[in-house]
């Protein structure tokens, strides 16, 4: 009742994801609640925690299991460039050091200091420079 019919679920993410609130703006905050905006709409919000594997076994951590491989095997020495909110408490930089940068060991990090697991919101205007950057190395 609370996620899907309240819509509860996107006030806790905007209070722990989102470092400054300041950039919640009205138009903002729409756009992230117009997306889901039905009691249908919100059924994958509903889904996907409870789908997030906490044991390393089941269907979901098998399917993991096998896109890590697969991004292993065929991305490994791509260019790869990622933004990792350092106050990130959903995936906190534990996850960027033994996951992702074991996976992509050549990656480029942008380390954003004061973002939290919505960098796209929290610091867009370090991130878009250093992504225009990186592809125009390329």
């Amino acid at each position: 009742m609370l996620v899907q019919g309240l819509d509860a679920f996107k006030p806790l993410v905007f209070r722990i994801g989102i470092e400054h609130k300041e950039r919640l703006t009205p138009t903002v905050r729409r756009a992230y609640r117009d997306v889901h905006a039905g009691w249908s709409e919100r059924a994958a919000m509903l889904t996907f925690p409870r789908e997030i594997p906490i044991q390393a076994r089941g269907p979901v951590n098998e399917m993991n299991c096998e896109i890590e491989a697969l991004l292993r095997r065929h991305f490994r020495f791509k260019p790869t460039r990622i933004a990792w909110g350092m106050k990130d408490r959903v995936l906190p930089p534990i996850y960027l050091d033994k996951l992702w940068l074991d996976t992509f060991p050549g990656a480029e990090v942008t380390r954003i200091d004061d973002a939290g697991h919505f960098v796209q919101e929290d610091a867009h205007e370090r991130i878009v420079p250093a992504l225009t950057r990186f592809v125009s190395e390329l």
